[in-house]
């Protein structure tokens, strides 16, 4: 499983079958405070996103 460090120092992982999310202390917050109403998968994507990362298109690109 490919494992990176996002900047707000979540860490993204995934292979063929799955994704994982370990979210820092502000993404943790912000899906409690949802009220768990959004899907797991929604909410990383989101996270995972390039408007709710750091990281350029083409970076992201070269990570898949």
């Amino acid at each position: 499983m490919k494992v990176i460090s996002l900047p707000c120092k979540c860490k993204l992982g995934w292979d063929e079958r799955e994704t994982s999310l370990i979210m820092c202390n502000i993404h943790y917050n912000a899906y409690l405070d949802a009220g768990l109403n959004t899907a797991a998968d929604d909410f990383i994507k989101t996270v995972a996103s390039p408007k709710g990362s750091h990281y350029s298109h083409e970076i992201l690109e070269s990570l898949k």
